[in-house]
This record gives structure tokens, C-alpha cells and sequence, in this order.
């Protein structure tokens, strides 16, 4: 028998044979199968009702505001016809979709268009370096261990899912990170239909998950159907499947085509999904956060997890799936190196960065002043066995600040809001703890380019405005202790909601001591991380201290502003949305949906423009601080690439690791271990990396292999 550890083996009349300690017992068990063949004609209809729900929704907001157009006052009219072309457009979109015929579609692949211009994307540079080597364990280590490893449904949207899923997934096709062009991932090539909403998807006839399994175009509908069925609560999916694509059409086993609703610039990119492996969802059902709370499924990564290497509480560890079906495709043969990387459960920085020290974990970011000037000054640096690296990035900044939420009584007033901006003195937090390496973040989308707006700038520390503006708010009078009151009683005091590590409660303290000047009472509320996530995600904060995840190229604002994320029906903070402002405004509406529906790069430059200065102008959101590289420090054998394309990392990164472009080389590890023990040392290595400080260089293109325009994607 088959030596690995088994989870189940199906036997006679569905029972089941469970392994306890060394002996082995039957159990009968419901039946169970996957049911996606059932479910799709009932999400058919599901779709087809909405669909007509929304039609006449918009038919009748349609003839609402004609009627009223007709008598209206000249100062009304222009608002009506607005309404009237937005209804007209939204009617326009459900028409189109009406036209396509079921959301699910399963088709032959005779059916196919013959006129389709197929594309590549193989002219774009390869990323990392050809003198990577493979082997090897890559120990790093983090903070919290996570609720679950799957990757949807309850608390799966933890910290550690980016480095189980998010950053090793691949799906349809990727974006190349210097050239901004589509490259192929799980499909080999696709071609975008001339309606400009559909792309049709060639999968790579190599593609298998990581367990071997070959990927099927069907493997694509799973991927919806798991996440909006009834056995999960995703209101997120559930909403954006529904809304954001159109059609999912299987065409045989080789190829797909997903349409969406409305053109999109890079739209290969944006309709692209994952394939999920249907296989290993075949006892999905209404228990499925349960059952497979700690089992992660077969992905189309270069790493996966077998079922011992899940300690919980402790450690996990990933494995390279030797086999990896990409292994020497273009854009990943010299990526994802090591054969193993252990992620160890290590609660406290300061024992993390002495294990680091130490040899045990073969990174630490050092990008924090005090690790880059103090605490990496030490013997193993100066003798050469650890390497200090500082790499300037492209990357979107995380919009880490003060979240203010608006539906909490004190908060729905602007000028208090913006009477708190002028209250917190980020400037100094820079200073004082980051030794003024940081810079102050200016707003909400900072580091898309030209997606960003360079008008809106962070309100600056000043007391005096912040008391002018909370006098506005009613807040008149100062009490014995300096801070300000309502003539009714009411103290200007308010929470801070912040997880208790790193730095972070010394930034509140500086953060509670200077709004004193301001006659601000800001109380912090310290909570363990996931105590901490959890609150927020309930709504139950004042102000949060938190900074979202953003990726390359556009901003998005949809979750975080759409009305819809913030209230229940009965008014009340809707939980487990991203909308932790619990902010919901008509004109905001209008925007995050028409961003989400741009068609050109120029009406997201616009659309973004217009929400990043309503966040301003509504004090939804405090900038704190931004750095605009990555530090880290890395034992010698910890090899870094140095080519033309990637001198050390890729420039479209949040923290090194995230590329996969490292590898272990143990010939370095044996001949630095041997010199610890011999007393010899290496010369001290610190590198700057610059080469991307400045923007990115388009790299040189061959004469004889020139880049194709991108079809869906325009600028004009």
C-alpha cells in the first residue's frame, strides 16, 4: 500500500476506513459528490432572474426620470439626464448579457470562432537568473499562525493565505512586472473577441495541478462555483461573480471563454481566472468550512503541502512539486528554487530577528531603521556570513493610516473627521521611529503613476485647524485636562484600533500624546492580531490603524466604498466586507462602479482622480508613512539574481520574497558553516540597488521579434 498518510479511502456502500493511531474501523458516512453539473442549471436561472430583476429596476428609473425631466426646474435637469444615461448604459450592459444566453455554457471545441488572433506573449524578458540552482530549505518564519489554509470561506482572509495561494497561483495569464504586458500562465495563448468583452483562453496542454492532475476548462467554472454556492458565505464573490463577469463558456476540455460584462483595458488580464481543482473538492458540501478546515487543495503553484507538514500552532512547510508543469516554461524555469520553505510560528519579532541571527532562519526584512542601523551591526555582518541588500521598487504603496469608521456616532460629522487628520502628527511617528527614513503617505492610491492624483495631499499636523474644525463640530469647550467638550458634556475622545505588535503601540503613544495639543483625547485600543482583524471586520472600531494589500495596475476602490459593503438593509454595519469605513454615498457609488467598468486607461485615470479627492475631502482616511524600498538581510547562501532584467529582484514587488526569484545554494552553505567553524570570514557585503529608483526602463526589444499591441488595452 501506498506509503503517504492517508485522509480516506472510499470502500463498499460509501464507508469510510479512518486510521486512528494503528488501528482501522469502518463508519458509514452520507453520500457525497460534487455537484457543479447540478448546480449550474440552478445558477443559470439564478443569473437570468437577476438579470430581469435589474432590467426592470433600471426600465423603470429610466421612465421615473423622463416623466420628471418634463417638468422640471432648469438646475434639475442636468442631474436627471444623468440618471437617465447612467440607467440607459446599466440597461445597455444587461441587454448584452441577456444576448450571451446562460452564465455557464459548455460547448464543443468545433464551436469555437475561426477568426481569432491568437497571442502569446513569449516576446516579453524572463525573469530571474539562469545560474539559479534548485534544492535546498529556505526557513523564514511568521508572526501568527493562520485560522484555516483554505483558501475561501470563514477567516481564510488571513495574512498567510498570500503565501499558500495569492503568490503562487497561476492563473490563465499574469502580467510581466517591467513591460506591463500580458503573459501566458495556465493558457498558452488567448484572443480577444471583437466585441472587446470576450477572451477565449488556449490552456496549456502541459498544465496539471501540483498533484498531477490535468487541468480541464471545467476546472475554471469550479472555481466560481465553490465560492458562491450556498455552503460558503462570501458575499464578496457572490457579489463579484455575479456582477463582474458575464459568461464562463468551456469549449471542450482545452478551451474557455470568459466575457465580462464591459470592455476593460488589459482585459486578457482582468477576465482571467484560476483553475480550481474540482477533484479535490468531491466532499464539498454545506459543511465545507469544516471538513476542510485544514486541507489544502492542489494548486497550479510550484509548491504544495502535504498533511503532516501542517503543524498547527507551530510550523508549516511547503514543497516543490519536482514535476511542476511550468518548471521550464519561459517566465518561470528559474523562479520558485527551493525545494522546501519552512514558515515557522515565531510570535515576537526581537526572537525572530536572534533566531535569524543565529542561522536558523535564512532572512529577516530589515527595512525598520533600527534593524538596518543597529541591530544588523553585528559580528555575523561583519564577517560577511549575513548580506544586507536595499532594493528600490515600482509598487503601488500600501494605504496604511488611520481608517476612520463613519457610521459610529462622533465620526459621522466631517469636521470632527477632519478636525482628526489635522490631530495626528504622522510627521513626527517618521521621525521618531523611522529616524525620518520613511516618507509621509499623501493619500489613498499613492505609486499607481499617472492613476494617481498629485493634487490630493495628506492634511498636515496643525492643531490650531484641527480645534478650528472640532469647534465647528460643536466640540467649544476645554475641559481641566485640555481636552475639548460639547456644552452638553461630550468629551472629543476616541478609540484607536491597532494590533499589538512590532512598533505599532509606540506609534499610538506618539500619535496620544500629540493630539493633546489639539484637545483630542485618542484612547489606543491594542488587541492581538487576530482579535484585532476581527473587530474591524465586525465594524466595532473607531479608528482603525491598518493598511491594505494593493496590486499593480489600477487602483480599486469598489470594496472598500460601495454602499452595498457597508449596511445591511436595516441600516447596520454590514461585517466581513471591506468597507471598514461603513461609508455609503450616492456620487461614491457612481464612481467605484464606473471604475470598475472602464473601458480605457484614461477613464480609470479620471474615475481614480475623483475618488482618491472625495477620500480626502470626507476625512475617510488618515495617510500615515510609506518607504518606497525593500531592506533585507539574508545569510550568504541565500543567493540573489544580478541580470539586466532582474538585478536582484523585479521592480513590482511589496517585499522580496513574494517573486520566487531566490534559490539556496548549498556548496555557499557548507563552505560558510566550515569558515564559522574555522574562524575564517568573507568580506562585508551591503548593496543598494537602484536601478528601478527612478521608474522602469522598458528593456531593449529584439528587431526581429517586436511587440504585439495588446489587444483590449487603450489609452485613449
Amino acid at each position: 500500500m501506498d506509503s503517504k498518510p492517508l485522509r480516506s479511502i472510499q470502500c463498499n456502500r460509501r464507508l469510510r476506513h479512518l486510521v486512528r493511531g494503528n488501528r482501522w474501523f469502518c463508519s458509514a458516512i452520507e453520500e457525497r459528490s460534487f455537484q457543479l453539473d447540478e448546480f449550474i442549471p440552478k445558477y443559470n436561472k439564478y443569473i437570468s432572474g437577476w438579470l430581469a430583476e435589474q432590467k426592470m429596476v433600471h426600465e423603470t428609473a429610466v421612465k421615473e426620470a423622463q416623466t420628471k425631466l418634463t417638468e422640471a426646474e432648469e438646475r434639475e435637469k442636468v442631474g436627471l439626464q444623468d440618471t437617465i444615461e447612467e440607467n440607459q448604459k446599466a440597461l445597455e450592459r444587461i441587454e448584452f448579457r441577456q444576448s450571451l444566453g446562460d452564465y455557464f455554457m459548455k460547448k464543443e471545441e468545433s464551436d469555437m470562432p475561426a477568426d481569432l488572433h491568437w497571442q502569446t506573449g513569449d516576446e516579453e524578458p524572463e525573469m530571474g537568473d539562469s545560474r539559479a540552482k534548485k534544492g535546498g530549505v529556505f526557513n523564514f518564519y511568521i508572526l501568527n499562525f493562520p485560522a484555516t489554509v483554505r483558501p475561501f470561506g470563514k477567516e481564510a482572509n488571513n495574512s498567510f493565505r498570500s503565501r499558500l495561494y495569492d503568490e503562487l497561483d497561476v492563473a490563465l495569464v499574469g502580467l510581466h512586472p517591467l513591460t506591463n504586458k500580458i503573459i501566458p500562465g495556465v493558457a498558452r495563448k488567448w484572443a480577444v473577441a471583437k466585441n472587446g468583452r470576450t477572451v477565449y483562453y488556449e490552456i496549456d496542454p502541459d498544465a496539471k495541478f501540483n498533484d498531477g492532475v490535468p487541468i480541464r476548462a471545467r476546472d475554471l467554472q469550479t472555481f466560481i462555483y465553490i465560492r458562491v454556492s450556498d455552503n460558503v458565505s462570501e458575499p464578496y464573490w457572490k457579489q463579484y461573480f455575479r456582477e463582474q463577469i458575464a459568461q464562463v463558456a468551456t469549449y471542450g476540455d482545452r478551451y474557455v471563454a470568459i466575457t465580462l460584462p464591459d470592455p476593460k483595458p488589459l482585459i486578457p488580464y482582468f477576465a482571467a481566472l484560476i483553475p480550481a481543482a474540482s477533484h479535490f473538492y468531491d466532499e464539498y458540501g454545506p459543511d465545507y468550512v469544516d471538513r476542510y478546515q485544514w486541507r489544502v487543495p492542489p494548486t497550479t503553484g510550484a509548491y504544495y503541502v502535504k498533511d503532516e507538514d501542517i503543524r498547527k500552532g507551530v510550523s508549516i512547510t511547503l514543497t516543490r512539486a519536482k514535476e511542476w508543469w511550468a518548471k521550464d516554461k519561459r517566465y518561470y524555469r528559474y523562479r520558485f528554487n527551493p525545494d522546501k520553505i519552512t514558515y515557522t510560528t515565531i510570535r515576537d519579532d526581537a526572537k525572530a530577528f536572534e533566531l535569524f541571527r543565529a542561522g536558523q532562519l535564512d532572512a529577516y526584512f530589515l527595512t525598520r531603521p533600527n534593524l538596518w542601523y543597529e541591530k544588523t551591526e553585528t559580528q555575523p555582518v561583519y564577517d560577511g556570513y549575513i548580506e544586507r541588500y536595499k532594493f528600490y521598487t515600482q509598487y503601488p504603496r500600501v494605504p496604511r493610516g488611520a481608517y476612520l469608521n463613519v457610521i459610529r456616532p462622533m465620526l459621522k460629522d466631517v469636521d470632527t473627521r477632519r478636525g482628526i487628520a489635522h490631530a495626528l502628527n504622522w510627521q513626527k511617528v517618521i521621525d521618531v521611529i523611522f529616524r525620518g527614513d520613511y516618507s509621509r503617505l499623501q493619500l489613498m492610491g499613492q505609486g499607481f503613476g499617472e492613476f494617481t492624483n498629485p493634487n490630493v495631499k495628506a492634511r498636515e499636523f496643525s492643531p490650531a485647524k484641527a480645534r478650528e474644525l472640532f469647534a465647528k463640530a460643536g466640540y467649544t469647550d476645554e475641559g481641566s485636562d485640555g481636552i475639548l467638550r460639547k456644552p452638553s458634556g461630550a468629551r472629543l475622545a476616541v478609540d484607536m484600533s491597532y494590533a499589538r505588535v512590532a512598533y505599532y503601540p509606540k506609534v499610538v503613544a506618539i500619535l496620544k500624546e500629540e493630539a493633546k495639543k489639539a484637545g483630542m483625547e485618542l484612547r489606543g485600543d491594542g488587541l492581538e492580531a487576530t482579535v484585532f482583524y476581527k473587530k474591524v471586520m465586525k465594524k466595532e472600531h473607531d479608528m482603525a490603524l491598518w493598511g491594505w494589500g494593493t496590486t499593480p495596475p489600477f487602483p480599486r476602490y469598489y470594496q472598500n466604498f460601495y454602499s452595498k459593503n457597508a449596511l445591511n438593509q436595516d441600516g447596520e454595519p454590514k461585517p466581513q466586507t471591506n468597507n471598514i469605513n461603513s461609508y455609503a454615498d450616492p456620487k461614491m457609488d457612481k464612481l467605484v462602479v464606473a471604475l470598475r467598468k472602464a473601458r480605457t486607461t484614461a477613464e480609470v485615470k479620471k474615475l481614480s482622480w475623483e475618488i482618491q479627492q472625495i477620500v480626502r475631502d470626507e476625512a475617510l482616511f488618515s495617510p500615515a508613512w510609506m518607504t518606497d524600498y525593500v531592506r533585507i538581510g539574508s545569510w550568504r547562501w541565500v543567493r540573489w539574481p544580478d541580470t539586466k532584467h532582474t538585478p536582484f529582484n523585479i521592480p513590482v514587488i511589496y517585499e522580496p520574497l513574494e517573486s520566487y526569484v531566490l534559490w539556496i545554494d548549498e556548496d555557499i552553505r557548507k563552505e560558510t558553516l566550515q569558515a564559522m567553524r574555522s574562524g575564517k570570514t568573507f568580506p562585508e557585503v551591503q548593496k543598494v540597488i537602484d536601478v528601478f529608483k527612478d521608474g522602469i526602463q522598458l528593456p531593449d526589444v529584439e528587431p526581429n521579434n517586436p511587440r504585439l499591441k495588446e489587444e483590449g488595452v487603450t489609452s485613449e
